[in-house]
């Protein structure tokens, strides 16, 4: 969410948003990351520079992409989403249900 926060430049898209927010809440569909999860990711990000030359300085958005993928892998769920570069990358590191659309 904090994502899509960030790139709802129009007010329409944060109404819109607003509204998407809300209902996930109403029926308790916000996902949290775990420590588990907070623990894969660090893994997950120290191999990403080991071995794609990743520089996580400034690199926020791979850090919540990595949180994101890996909080859908913890529930079964498929990531949906056009940043493929960095999913894909995650995905050579640890496993979880991808869907890159155009």
């Amino acid at each position: 969410m904090m994502e899509l926060s960030a790139g709802a430049s129009a007010e329409l898209d944060r109404k819109r948003l607003r509204g998407i927010m809300a209902s996930f809440a109403k029926t308790g569909r916000i996902l949290l990351p775990s420590v588990v999860v907070y623990e894969e990711a660090g893994n997950v990000l120290r191999r990403l520079q080991a071995s794609r030359g990743y520089n996580l300085t400034g690199a926020n958005s791979l850090v919540n992409d990595v949180l994101i993928a890996l909080s859908a892998r913890s529930i079964g769920a498929t990531v949906i989403t056009q940043n493929e570069r960095d999913f894909v990358s995650i995905q050579g590191i640890q496993s979880f249900k991808l869907e890159v659309v155009a």
